[in-house]
């Protein structure tokens, strides 16, 4: 059995009581049905509120203008209580003018019968304290939900911006690490098929180029994809200055010889910032070799108390290319430089050449 069912018995089992225990001029006949029907729909006031309201303020009313007002019985706070939190506040206003009405009307009936009414006022109080109390609650409920509605809100922006952001991340990864293999890789197949039957063993270095730089790429490949995949532990080490080294050796192989340079403690730096001066020094060595072959490349970087500095400069290139259509290149630098508070340069030189230089916070250190 329900709260409201029980609590629609026992209101009408206390009517009805009352109305057996006490004499009244109205027969019982008529005064019992209105009892039971101004209690019994109780039972029913969530799920139709308005129907309850309908019929407990009718039986009031007309027990009212019979002389019986029902109080102190709280029956018509019940159902107007259930409307007005269920309903806009427009609609239980109308609910409440019209309960107030109908009391008045039944009041006014029974004043014109001279029949004694008992507290007629209690039920008119009543009902607008209950649309008051009712009233607030809907509203503050509604404050609630609006906030939890934003908090929601909030939290699938969060999440969508972190899934974006991580989607960046690793197309940023695959660019650089698939842009300076397949570079390299197309290089040295071009140099080897060019020279395989005049020149045999500068074919074969040529080749094993290529072979160290496809290796090295699936190792890196295994790592970003690695990060994608929750029961993959053997994950490849995340590059960092302390690889450039390797870097340059890979693009002096290449054809380009490079030459890098350090200053400072950059074992201090945080991996993350290492990481994306590896980055930044593979996507300009890249571009080197892509678009001034033959030149000299040199890496340069100096960790200082002010903040980190990283330049890649290359010589003047007989050779030069034209650039082709607009890359990511320049644009993932200058996103990996703006993750740690950093800017990024790039242009070519008065003199000739291209330089690109990166400047860090001194923030960027563990």
């Amino acid at each position: 059995m329900s709260i409201d069912v029980a609590l629609a018995v026992l209101l009408a089992a206390a009517s009805l009581g009352h109305l057996y225990a006490f004499p009244s001029s109205v027969p019982r006949a008529v005064l019992v049905p209105l009892d039971l029907a101004a209690t019994l729909p109780l039972a029913t006031r969530r799920r139709f509120p308005t129907a309850s309201l309908v019929v407990v303020g009718l039986a009031l009313a007309v027990s009212t203008g019979a002389g019986r007002s029902l109080a102190p019985a709280p029956v018509i706070a019940f159902p107007l209580y259930s409307l007005t939190l269920t309903s806009d506040r427009r609609r239980s206003v109308y609910a409440l003018v019209a309960v107030e009405l109908a009391l008045l009307g039944g009041l006014a009936a029974g004043a014109l019968a001279h029949r004694a009414q008992g507290d007629v006022t209690f039920n008119l109080v009543l009902a607008a304290a209950s649309w008051v109390v009712g009233d607030a609650v809907r509203t503050r409920r509604g404050y609630l939900a609006e906030q939890e509605r934003a908090r929601q809100s909030r939290a699938l922006d969060d999440a969508t911006r972190a899934i974006v952001e991580e989607r960046l991340a690793i197309a940023r990864e695959l660019h650089d690490v698939l842009a300076h293999s397949l570079a390299v890789i197309a290089i040295q197949s071009g140099v080897g098929r060019h020279v395989l039957d005049t020149q045999p063993d500068q074919a074969r270095a040529a080749l094993e180029v290529v072979e160290t730089t496809s290796r090295s790429a699936l190792d890196e490949l295994r790592g970003v994809l690695g990060a994608l995949r929750a029961d993959d532990v053997a994950r490849v080490p995340t590059p960092g200055v302390a690889d450039l080294q390797d870097l340059a050796s890979r693009v002096t192989d290449a054809g380009t010889p490079v030459e890098i340079t350090r200053h400072g403690d950059v074992a201090a730096l945080a991996p993350g910032l290492q990481l994306s001066l590896y980055r930044i020094a593979q996507e300009a060595l890249t571009n080197v070799v892509k678009h001034a072959p033959g030149s000299r490349a040199r890496v340069e970087l100096d960790v200082e108390t002010t903040g980190v500095r990283l330049e890649i400069v290359n010589t003047p290139s007989a050779r030069t290319r034209l650039p082709g259509p607009p890359g990511h290149g320049l644009v993932g630098m200058r996103e990996r430089a703006s993750l740690y508070g950093g800017t990024l340069d790039a242009g070519p030189l008065a003199r000739g050449g291209f330089a690109v230089t990166a400047h860090f916070p001194s923030r960027g250190s563990t």
